[in-house]
């Protein structure tokens, strides 16, 4: 199910290689790119042409020949200098040439020179993916690369993806895709994102290809979309095919759904009797289905760990139920499948789910293939769906944080697949509350008890901090509050409440030099725990829509114990800031004569905005900024 992405810093490239790129001679000397496809760009590509060749329901060749010039350090790793293999996949040609910004020949690599590793990602128990790469280190900038290699599979549930743009700062200057397909075999084809691109196709009964010409490089933006939301694409599925041996067929999610099912999930969840009689014991004063998965997830956690093993079609085959009770361990796939196994014994029905994790990306819902990167299980329950992740030694039951929430999935069902929506958590859901008592000294000193809580996702972004060494706490405070100059952590005490979801934090704190004093007056800093430390960039000409992905509440209130001696001048009006994005309130309240409120509310919206939006969101959240490090002035008496 996992797929193994390795970056090389290695380099490499091919010239006017007629013979490796295309019949016409290619003029390799950097001085004659465009220089429209230079400005900005770490790398260009100058000629690539993939052809895919479908020979069968288990037979494809991938045809790849293609030319970079790598500018800088920064773009050493768009020369993909390497190539995977497996059992189902052969590597029958592979060669690259080195060339110099003049375009004179450094240095040539036939099949032999390149180096063969496992391509072992860390976490991998064990793993037959291979790698054939090239260690090439660079004397200077710019250089070029030319590549050529050509692979054998008998998996065709993959057909390689047309991407042309690859990532930003890469210039284009030649990108081409072709699909031969002279079997009987029908072929389903999706473009995404075409309509700001001069893109030629062709199509023919058994063929159909693209080219796209001189595309300048693009730059990241801030708060922009998913770069597949923005680049050119092209997926390819055949309606028959292979995957590791197992054939299938399908043309929708549906059919495709009762392959997976039937075909790599049925019969894999058996667990032993002696396991069976310990989960009813578990369960037993349990009421609801509910609160019986819930306890049997928790077992899972306690007795299980997360260690992935891909081995031929284990990729995308669970291990059996019974060998991960037995082992103790397993990767995303054979957890949920145990998981679900237990459930199964207790007559709860749940279902296995693929999912893009990470990146927040859709299963595509207008095109059935072989999509995600992870499984997790989805209960129904009622009118509630319960999503869990099974590989999380520490996650609470039913809580999927921003690892998969909010994002199409592709629910294995044994009449077949169905497309569901995990769970959005919404901005009133994702709530931090830091509470604080705050004791000033005439010394210009500070103590502080501070209390903070947090909720949904916010308890999803801090609860991770009680898993880290007490000096990795210490500093992760630190660096939180770094405008406060010279921080002491005095004392931290950490409880997370997995059945309510909600982390508590209390944090001792303390400062030489918290005021400032000017002659006979300290200008302080009400809000010492919350200041608003984005830094959002201005763009002359901003490209891309405002992405605001997550929304979320912070609530303030400080009571600050002024020192003794100073009376408490005027304090400024309560600030109110209202937008389309979000509000914020900043507050301060005399309390008694020697005390002050603080009060700070920050609520944002998430959404997606026009471009021309994103100059108000940046103001808004500047004028956040500035008001939160204000400050006030005590006056001696």
């Amino acid at each position: 199910m996992q797929k193994n992405s390795l970056r090389l810093l290695v380099v490499c490239t091919l010239l006017t290689f007629s013979k490796i790129i295309s019949q016409e001679e290619i003029n390799l000397e950097t001085s004659v790119i465009d220089s429209t496809l230079l400005k900005e760009a770490n790398a260009v590509v100058r000629s690539e042409e993939i052809v895919v060749e479908i020979n069968s329901v288990s037979s494809m060749t991938i045809k790849t020949k293609r030319i970079v010039t790598v500018l800088n350090k920064f773009g050493d790793g768009y020369a993909d200098s390497y190539e995977h293999y497996d059992p189902s996949t052969k590597i029958k040609k592979l060669e690259a040439i080195v060339f110099d910004a003049t375009g004179k020949e450094i240095k040539k690599y036939k099949k032999k020179d390149f180096h063969d590793r496992s391509a072992y990602d860390g976490i991998s128990l064990m793993h037959d993916n291979r790698i054939k790469y090239i260690d090439y280190t660079p004397v200077s900038y710019p250089y070029t690369l030319a590549w050529e290699s050509e692979v054998e599979s008998s998996t065709t549930a993959f057909i390689r993806t047309w991407r042309p743009i690859l990532t930003y700062n890469l210039g284009i200057e030649k990108s081409s895709y072709k699909v031969l397909n002279t079997t009987s075999i029908p072929m389903r084809v999706k473009e995404t994102n075409f309509e700001n691109y001069s893109i030629i196709k062709n199509k023919s009964d058994n063929e159909i290809s693209y080219q796209v010409l001189n595309i300048a490089p693009k730059q990241s933006e801030v708060l922009s979309p998913s770069y597949l939301e923005i680049v050119p694409e092209v997926k390819i599925a055949l309606n028959d095919f292979s995957l590791k041996g197992i054939k299938g067929s399908a043309t929708d999610w549906k059919s495709f759904g009762k392959w997976q099912y039937e075909k790599l999930l049925l019969g894999r969840n058996k667990i032993s009797p002696e396991t069976i009689k310990e989960i009813n014991v578990l369960v037993t004063n349990a009421k609801t289905n509910k609160e019986k998965a819930k306890l049997i997830y928790e077992y899972v956690q306690d007795k299980t760990r997360y260690i992935s093993v891909q081995l031929g079609i284990g990729g995308w085959m669970p291990f059996l139920a019974e060998d991960v009770d037995r082992l103790g361990y397993g990767d995303c796939k054979a957890l949920t499948n145990y998981t679900k196994a237990l459930l199964d014994s207790q007559n709860i029905t749940s279902y296995y789910t693929i999912v893009y994790a990470k990146e927040r990306r859709d299963v595509d819902l207008e095109f059935a293939s072989m999509q995600g990167n992870h499984a997790i299980l989805n209960i129904p329950d009622e009118d509630e769906d319960i999503w869990l992740e099974c590989t999380s030694q520490t996650t609470p039951f039913n809580f999927i944080g921003d690892f998969v929430d909010n994002r199409n999935v592709l629910v294995v069902t044994p009449e077949g697949g169905e497309i569901k929506r995990t769970k959005k958590y919404e901005a009133e859901e994702n709530t931090l509350h830091t509470g604080a008592v705050i004791n000033l000294g005439v010394d210009n000193s500070m103590f502080a008890d501070i209390k903070r809580e947090s909720k949904g996702l916010e308890y999803d972004w801090n609860y991770s901090i009680q898993y880290q060494e007490p000096k990795d706490q210490k500093l992760h405070y630190k660096e939180k509050w770094s405008y406060v100059n010279s921080l002491g952590i005095n004392a931290i005490k950490l409880e997370d409440d997995k059945d309510n979801i909600v982390f508590k934090e209390q944090i001792k704190v303390s400062c030489k030099s918290y005021a400032k004093k000017v002659g006979n007056r300290l200008l302080l800093m009400p809000n010492a725990f919350s200041c608003d430390q984005s830094n959002f960039p201005k763009y002359e000409d901003r490209k891309t829509r405002l992405v605001i992905s997550r929304g979320y509440m912070n609530t303030d209130e400080y009571l600050i114990n002024l020192p003794e001696g100073y009376l408490l001048g005027n304090l400024p009006e309560k600030k109110i800031i209202e937008t389309e994005f979000g509000t914020y309130t900043y507050e301060l309240e005399k309390t008694g004569e020697s005390q002050i409120k603080f009060k700070r509310f920050l609520k944002i919206i998430d959404g997606t905005f026009p471009k021309e939006k994103y100059e108000q969101y940046r103001k808004f959240r500047a004028q956040i900024k500035k008001i939160d490090k204000s400050r006030i002035v005590l006056k001696e008496q």
